[in-house]
């Protein structure tokens, strides 16, 4: 019994630890990341737009395909998109951009599509 407690109380002290060393890494990478202003802080890989709901990639994530258009049925409260496609995205929403191959914006916005941009240029709603 001796030996069972002890070792719960160490791998509990192993967690605290780990849990202190991940969460100190993940926020210093949010800040260096948030005042570096063009890198993703959620993992967005080669070929997808990425759009997370919350900072830091802790909520829902939506991988969009590049070339693929994306409508939502209800506008969804996003946090941070990033382009990892070779094309140009249309963002529409409260407030619609441009997302250029390998651009991150980030701050709240209610996104109601994702598109790559048309030949002419402009962003349709």
């Amino acid at each position: 019994m001796r030996n069972r407690s002890s070792w719960i109380r160490r791998a509990a002290a192993v967690g605290g630890v780990l849990a202190v060393v991940l969460g100190t890494g993940m926020t210093g990478a949010a800040t260096a990341t948030a005042a570096a202003g063009s890198t993703a802080v959620v993992p967005c890989p080669r070929g997808f737009v990425c759009v997370s709901e919350s900072p830091n990639g802790t909520g829902r994530v939506y991988h969009v395909a590049q070339g693929t258009r994306v409508v939502f049925t209800f506008p969804v409260a996003v946090n941070e998109v990033t382009n990892s496609t070779a094309v140009d995205y249309c963002v529409t929403g409260v407030s619609s951009y441009v997302l250029r191959p390998g651009e991150t914006r980030s701050g709240p916005n209610d996104v109601r599509s994702l598109a790559p941009l048309p030949a002419g240029g402009v962003c349709l709603r």
